[in-house]
C-alpha cells in the first residue's frame, strides 16, 4: 500500500485547533481569595433563601386525619371524620388523600401502562401491550384483541377509589370542585377518549376523568399525596368541619395508611419545610468554611507560585 493510500484512511484527527483541542479557554486559578469569596457568597445568598422558603411553608395551614385505623372506615363502610380548624384556611383550599407505604416507583409498577392506549389509540396487537404486563388480557390470551384490558396495566388497574364529601359545621354541604386537579397539558394531550369501536375490556369508563388522570401520574415516594377536589370557599377558624368517607380502597394487605388532608398553599407550594432547611444548612456550612478558610489564610497564608509563568503562546 503506498503512502498516499496510507495517510487517506488515517483515523489520525485533523491539524485544527478545534478538533486538536488548541481553542481559548478560560482556565481559572484557584487562589485563596475568589474561594474564601465564593464561600462566604452563596452562604450570605442562601441563608436567606432558605429563611424565607421555611417562612412560607410555615404560614401554610394543614390539617391531616387518618382514617384506616378507624373501626368505621374499613372497606366497603362509610364513616365521618372530624376537622379542628384552628386557623382560618383562605380559598382556595385543597382537599388531598395520603398514602403511605405505597410504593408507586416500583419500576414494575411505573412501566406497567400503555401510552397508546391512553392516548385514545386502537391497540390491537398483544406485544404492542408487554410494557401492561402483569394486567394485559383477560385470562392470558394474545390474540383476541376483544380480551386486552383498556386501559391496561398496574395503575390503571390499582386506581384510587375512596370517595369524600365535606360538611360545614351546619350540616351544609361544602362545594368541592374537580375540575382543575390535573394538569392542563395531561388532559388536552395525554389522555383521549378511545373511538367507540377500539377492542378490548373497557376498564376506564373515561379517560379524561380528572381523578384517573391524577392518579396515573405516580409518585417518587411511598408517602404521597395526591389532590382530590378544590374548595374556593373559606374555612373558619374555631369550627368543626366534617369528611364524609366512602371507603373501598384497601391497604391493610401491604401495611399502608390512608389520610384525608385540608391544605392552603403559598407561593412555594405546600407545606414542605425541607428546601429551606436544606438551603439553610448548605449556606450555613459554605459560610462558616469561607470564615475559617479567611482566618487561616491570615494567620499563616500560603506562598503562592507567580501565575505568570503558568502562561505559555502556542
Amino acid at each position: 500500500m503506498s503512502s498516499r493510500d496510507s495517510s487517506s484512511h488515517s483515523k489520525r484527527p485533523a491539524n485544527t485547533a478545534f478538533k486538536q483541542q488548541r481553542l481559548k479557554a478560560w482556565q481559572p486559578i484557584l487562589t485563596p481569595t475568589p474561594v474564601i469569596l465564593s464561600f462566604l457568597i452563596i452562604g450570605i445568598v442562601f441563608i436567606p433563601i432558605g429563611a424565607g422558603i421555611v417562612f412560607s411553608s410555615n404560614k401554610v395551614t394543614e390539617v391531616d386525619v387518618r382514617y384506616d385505623n378507624n373501626p368505621d372506615c374499613q372497606p366497603g363502610h362509610t364513616c365521618y371524620l372530624t376537622f379542628d380548624i384552628t386557623e382560618t384556611m383562605r380559598a382556595p383550599v385543597y382537599m388531598y388523600y395520603r398514602l403511605q407505604n405505597y410504593y408507586q416507583n416500583h419500576r414494575r409498577y411505573v412501566k406497567s401502562r400503555s401510552d397508546a392506549q391512553l392516548r385514545g389509540e386502537a391497540v390491537n396487537s398483544y406485544s404492542s401491550l408487554s410494557d401492561c404486563d402483569p394486567w394485559i388480557s383477560e385470562g392470558g390470551n394474545k390474540v383476541n384483541a376483544a380480551t386486552f384490558y383498556n386501559p391496561c396495566g398496574l395503575i390503571a388497574k390499582s386506581v384510587f377509589n375512596d370517595t369524600f364529601l365535606l360538611y360545614s359545621p351546619n350540616s351544609t354541604a361544602v362545594v368541592l370542585r374537580k375540575d382543575g386537579i390535573a394538569w392542563a397539558s395531561d388532559k388536552n394531550k395525554k389522555f383521549k377518549n378511545p373511538p367507540v369501536t377500539a377492542p378490548g375490556i373497557r376498564t376506564i369508563p373515561d379517560f379524561q376523568d380528572e381523578d384517573f388522570i391524577v392518579w396515573m401520574r405516580t409518585a417518587g415516594l411511598p408517602d404521597f399525596k395526591k389532590l382530590y377536589r378544590i374548595i374556593d370557599v373559606d374555612l373558619e377558624a374555631g369550627k368543626n368541619y366534617t369528611v364524609k368517607v366512602n371507603s373501598f380502597y384497601p391497604v391493610a394487605s401491604f401495611d399502608g395508611k390512608k389520610h384525608v388532608v385540608l391544605s392552603t398553599t403559598t407561593w412555594i407550594g405546600g407545606k414542605n419545610p425541607f428546601l429551606g432547611y436544606a438551603y439553610i444548612v448548605v449556606g450555613a456550612i459554605c459560610f462558616v468554611q469561607g470564615i475559617i478558610f479567611f482566618v487561616k489564610h491570615k494567620i499563616s497564608p500560603r506562598k503562592l507560585g507567580d501565575t505568570k509563568y503558568l502562561e505559555w503562546n502556542k
